[in-house]
């Protein structure tokens, strides 16, 4: 689903090649978290990609200087894909009543939510996958102690890697938006930043809200290093003939979020930051 939708993608007949389509296009548009990935196509649902170690690369080479490649140059990502999956359903009578819309235009909205929802559950899980981590330095529950701070050293910690964007639940973001330091920067633009809730000036940071975070901590990560990468599989649609009157879609979409890829000496994502205790 994220990425790129190619109807060679869905197996199925016609018809239900166009209706996960829809429901494909549709999770694709919901979903808030799928910007922040780095999206890898594994058609075969298994795959092994090397990732070039941040530590690895030479500098300031001469004209023909050869270089040797060692051990610690490549990690290993490793995919194994499983499916999510949704149904949407239509009886005859929704059929034969409908001739100023689709019957399963709502179905397909509802499926396409419960689709991004499950795909930005397994971006937060993948980044609370060994993260780096700190506890706060004062809780922002209390209006005079400063986010920015914890905010700052997160993106400090994650370099050279440049910080774009952070995730907190709900019960924190309402502690930020109530805070001394940071109310003033709750003016988001809804038109120009899909799913980001505001922007961090100074620190620039898209700011998103997801409950799967665990509870009073927020992430920072920079997208672009990658901090997490999606595996981004085929699509099985079938289609059952109801005795019962209808016909029922089952989409089945094989996908994977996968984090650290780039990891420090001791194994944490070097592109992936978590403060805890950020609120009391």
């Amino acid at each position: 689903m994220a990425g790129i939708i190619r109807t060679s993608d869905i197996s199925g007949s016609l018809d239900a090649k166009n209706i996960a389509m829809g429901v494909l296009t549709k999770a694709l548009d919901i979903s808030n978290l799928v910007q922040i990935a780095q999206v890898v196509e594994v058609p075969e649902l298994k795959a092994t990609i090397p990732v070039m170690t941040p530590a690895a690369g030479n500098e300031d080479l001469g004209e023909w200087e050869y270089t040797t490649i060692e051990s610690g140059d490549f990690s290993n990502v490793e995919f194994n894909l499983r499916k999510d999956r949704v149904k949407v359903g239509v009886s005859d009578e929704s059929r034969y009543r409908s001739g100023a819309g689709d019957p399963l235009s709502l179905q397909e909205a509802s499926a396409a939510a419960r689709l991004a929802y499950l795909l930005d559950k397994k971006i937060v899980t993948a980044l609370q996958t060994n993260p780096q981590t700190s506890a706060t330095g004062g809780a922002w529950s209390t209006v005079t102690n400063n986010p920015l701070i914890d905010l700052a050293t997160a993106c400090a910690n994650i370099g050279p890697y440049t910080a774009d964007y952070c995730i907190m639940p709900r019960n924190v973001w309402a502690k930020f938006v109530g805070n001394n330091y940071t109310s003033q920067f709750i003016q988001g633009n809804p038109e120009k930043l899909t799913g980001v809730l505001t922007t961090i000036p100074g620190l620039n940071l898209k700011v998103f809200v997801n409950d799967n975070v665990t509870a009073k901590s927020v992430i920072v990560g920079a997208s672009a290093a990658p901090s997490v990468a999606v595996g981004n599989g085929p699509v099985k649609v079938r289609r059952e003939d109801s005795m019962n009157g209808g016909e029922i879609y089952q989409i089945d979409v094989f996908r994977q979020a996968v984090a650290p890829i780039l990891k420090n000496a001791i194994s944490k994502n070097m592109a992936a930051y978590q403060v805890t205790g950020v609120i009391a």
